[in-house]
């Protein structure tokens, strides 16, 4: 009892409550924490669930979903398939399928104009172009074909209401879901009259039977469909494997930001004051309205990255900076996107450079391409056969990108040199197609007569051998030439 009776209880000189010192923190550097999801409506980890069980289909179209948000969201991604959708130059030749010697001339002059005309009206670079980012984006692209003497459109269709059903000639046939219409049947005006009117048949097949099924495959001739991956029935975005990167890269951006705001961040302590020979808590020697007053003197003046806080203790400076600067993985991110996504980065600035294996990774993207060449030259013979009863031609496209243009017009001009019949070739790889190869050639030698006019200049490649006789270095005087010279001179002519 005794020793508790000799501790001395100090009284406190200033009372302080928590809403006071809140009010002293003017500059805070604390902030939520906003997390590393890249996606608001899905995780980094939702995202590996979904694809792991890619076979449902209503995981399918979350995989769809996302793939459209970061096309939409991330540059890389986008880039990448505008790598691939852009990469055909689609040149096209029309060549014979039956024995045109055995026919009538006119007609056979007839259907290679008739489809030379068709081809040009349908600018397949620009109408599959589209068609080609929908199909590396979502695995398929799904279009409905409006056609008539002077037009050629053809109309994307939401995947997620189109589904293959069936295989044609080797062409995917697919069906809609009409339950969309039924829920809103004005979207019916944007789609063509044969969908509209199916959609009432199987409205009207409805009623007497509720249990039919919601799907109706359209009409073959109107419809395209390219699948990326046509070896698997479940529709997966081909850059499903790159999904990943794109969030790590994200991640690692956030953390970049977050390190340069904090080496870039101050924090100003102000020393109170403090009675030495005071025996009661909280004796400073100034009072709170003096407290606060200097602080927010100098809270007001501070910059937004400055933080102020008053303590009793010694007054110092803070900095947050790193004294060496390490990586950030932003760099080491976007490697490993190229890398998942099976694409050399040399091709989007890279500060490397190399040229053997540059040139083999872009021939293995090239191969992606030509795979999605054949589906839509075997789409578009089949398109002919659904016009022509007596088809006499077929469109082959020429695997021909912008990556190895100048290679194959190089190969296909050795290649005529020869006597081999491929003008056709050669002209389709510089950008002309069937029917102005056709009426260029009858524009120029035929009516304007440009092999005439156009002389060119001359040359030893141009010259005959009598206007050479006369050319060339002018002879020299006797007393210029050598004694060899002159001995050669003497010598006969063996040439005569």
């Amino acid at each position: 009892m005794s020793e508790q009776m000799n501790v001395k209880q100090r009284e406190s000189a200033m009372a302080f409550s928590h809403f006071d010192f809140a009010k002293l923190i003017l500059n805070d550097v604390s902030k939520s924490n906003e997390g590393r999801s890249f996606l608001k409506k899905y995780t980094q980890s939702e995202v590996r669930e979904l694809i792991e069980g890619y076979q449902l289909p209503k995981n399918q179209e979350k995989l769809r979903e996302i793939s459209r948000i970061l096309w939409s969201k991330s540059g890389h991604y986008q880039r990448l398939i505008h790598y691939f959708a852009g990469m055909p130059l689609f040149p096209c030749v029309i060549t014979p399928i039956k024995n045109i010697r055995l026919l009538n001339q006119d007609k056979v002059l007839k259907q290679y104009t008739q489809i030379g005309e068709l081809l040009k009206m349908m600018n397949l670079k620009h109408e599959m172009a589209k068609g080609l980012q929908v199909a590396f984006r979502e695995d398929a692209f799904f279009g409905y074909v409006h056609r008539d003497k002077k037009s050629f459109y053809i109309q994307l269709m939401p995947p997620e209401m189109c589904k293959i059903t069936s295989i044609e000639d080797g062409c995917f046939n697919y069906s809609i879901d009409m339950k969309i219409f039924e829920k809103n049947e004005t979207k019916l005006l944007s789609y063509a009259n044969e969908i509209q009117q199916k959609y009432q048949a199987w409205k009207f097949l409805k009623k007497k039977n509720p249990r039919i099924s919601e799907w109706v495959e359209l009409d073959p001739t109107n419809t395209i469909a390219i699948k990326v991956n046509e070896e698997m029935i479940e529709s997966l975005p081909p850059f499903v494997s790159v999904f990943d990167s794109v969030f790590d890269i994200d991640a690692f951006k956030k953390l970049r930001k977050d390190r340069e705001e904090v080496g870039n961040y101050m924090a100003v302590s102000q020393q109170l004051p403090i009675r030495t020979d005071s025996e009661n808590n909280n004796d400073f020697l100034i009072d709170k309205e003096y407290m606060t007053l200097f602080h927010n003197m100098i809270a007001d003046h501070a910059p937004e990255n400055v933080g102020v806080f008053t303590s009793p203790m010694k007054l110092d400076v803070l900095r947050f900076d790193k004294d060496k600067a390490g990586s950030d993985g932003v760099a080491e991110a976007q490697q490993n996107f190229w890398t998942a996504s099976g694409i050399s980065s040399l091709l989007f600035n890279s500060d490397k450079s190399t040229s053997q294996g540059l040139l083999m990774s872009i021939k293995t993207d090239e191969e992606i391409v030509f795979k999605l060449l054949v589906q839509i030259e075997r789409w578009l013979n089949r398109f002919l056969k659904f016009l022509y009863r007596d088809l006499l031609f077929h469109v082959s496209i020429l695997p021909v990108t912008i990556f190895n243009q100048q290679d194959m017009y190089k190969m296909y001009l050795e290649v005529s040199q020869y006597g081999v019949p491929i003008k056709n070739h050669l002209c389709a790889t510089v950008g002309l197609s069937p029917i102005e190869t056709m009426n260029m050639a009858y524009l120029e030698n035929d009516l304007l007569e440009l092999h005439d006019k156009f002389i060119p200049l001359l040359s030893s490649h141009t010259m005959s051998p009598d206007e050479l006789k006369n050319e060339g270095r002018p002879p020299a005087e006797s007393n210029e030439i050598s004694d060899e010279g002159s001995r050669s001179q003497d010598k006969p002519n063996k040439s005569l």
